[in-house]
């Protein structure tokens, strides 16, 4: 499918972009430009403690490469 922007730069596509929905736009090396609908996911909800010095902290530490995959596999999923 081929489409134009107008004067302001703006697409509209009625079956491609519903109205009132947010998409993430990025331009690719080759000169493509590449459309993902944003949808909402749950995220993880970690609650801190506090400590008897009165300190914030996390239950549970993270561990660096466990973040490194979390954010992998999100990237990987788009």
């Amino acid at each position: 499918m081929k489409l134009v922007a107008d004067k302001d730069g703006r697409i509209c596509s009625a079956e491609l972009f519903p109205p009132r929905t947010a998409f993430d736009a990025c331009r690719q090396p080759d000169g493509s430009v590449r459309v993902v609908e944003l949808t909402e996911k749950e995220v993880p909800l970690v609650r801190p403690v506090r400590t008897p010095e009165g300190f914030l902290m996390l239950p549970v530490k993270a561990s660096r490469p466990a973040i490194r995959a979390a954010i992998r596999a999100d990237r990987d999923a788009r």
